[in-house]
């Protein structure tokens, strides 16, 4: 089956099955670096219609461990923004250089491609992130590199059922449409606007970039990176957002704090203690229902414990 994008129901279809929007997709990794991560995936596909993951944490996916649901597999372009890592041009395209274990690593567009190809359902293409106040010279290359890329991804996906996002990266509101129209048009499946967590602060630039990037690509699908908290989650649909990911869900948990109740935290909590608040989060932002075993362990340890009500610790 080919890749679909279904523009009036606001869905899409992939080989494993079909997203409906809006939709809250979890981000996971695979490895051991993160454990609870793995203690969460086998719940994902009840509780989610998609699962994101980074190249980096991709290329440790077995195959065994491939998720039920459709995975979106990001460029994992965010590692740019880390100490002693460098981007580059290679020709037109832009790549990143990193030390990893005293070893120089390189990601190449073709690298992220080819590993998107074996195991993805929706790809995204190698962008750089331009965090605030970078000086315009470095943005404007970043920015450039981030087109050269998506545009080069497009032309040489081989796989039709793939579906491929091309990824916004600017500084400002101008700078988000200029990048925008980059691509519209030009046969991406969807578009992704990243670098906008660290300007979480400021929801009128958020939403107006949003808002902007919108009105350029008429009614291709419109994803966000990482800002998946509930609060914010409302308010970038109304603005146009189809879909966004965020690992929000299993930080709060891992230190024992729960969305739906923010005077609530576990002090010191055990891995199952994590596993099921991570399970509640993720309930809470994808409005679906806990399995029945699960909402009753969880309640059963609420109970059980002793709360504070001045700082809503559970002890």
């Amino acid at each position: 089956m080919d890749g679909k994008v279904e523009i009036k129901q606001r869905w899409i279809a992939t080989r494993r099955g079909k997203i409906s929007f809006p939709a809250y997709i979890p981000v996971t990794t695979f490895g051991d670096k993160y454990p609870l991560d793995n203690l969460v995936r086998p719940y994902l596909s009840r509780l989610s219609p998609a699962v994101m993951v980074s190249y980096y944490y991709a290329q440790k996916m077995l195959p065994e461990q491939a998720p039920k649901v459709p995975l979106l597999v990001d460029s994992g372009g965010f590692v740019s923004l880390f100490d002693g890592v460098n981007i580059r041009s290679k020709g037109k395209l832009g790549i990143i250089e990193l030390t990893r274990e005293d070893k120089i690593e390189t990601i190449h567009p073709k690298d992220v491609l080819e590993l998107q190809a074996q195991i993805a359902d929706v790809a995204f293409t190698l962008d750089f992130p331009i965090p605030p106040n970078m000086e315009l010279t470095e943005a404007k290359k970043r920015q450039k590199l981030t087109i050269a890329n998506a545009h080069w991804a497009l032309e040489n996906k081989r796989r039709h059922d793939l579906l491929l996002y091309a990824c916004v990266q600017g500084w400002d509101v101008q700078s988000a449409i200029q990048c925008a129209k980059a691509y519209a048009n030009c046969g991406f499946d969807g578009i992704a606007i990243g670098g906008l967590v660290p300007r979480v602060h400021d929801m009128n630039l958020v939403l107006s970039i949003v808002e902007a990037v919108r009105n350029e690509i008429d009614d291709l699908p419109l994803h966000i990176f990482g800002l998946g908290y509930p609060e914010i989650i409302q308010a970038l649909y109304r603005v146009g957002v189809d879909s966004v990911d965020s690992s929000s869900y299993i930080k709060y948990a891992a230190n024992g704090k729960l969305w739906s109740n923010p005077n609530f935290r576990i002090d010191d909590p055990t891995p199952t203690d994590r596993l099921h608040l991570a399970l509640c989060n993720l309930a809470t932002a994808t409005g679906k229902t806990l399995p029945l075993s699960t909402t009753e362990i969880l309640f059963s340890t609420i109970s059980l414990g002793e709360v504070n009500q001045s700082s809503g610790v559970v002890s």
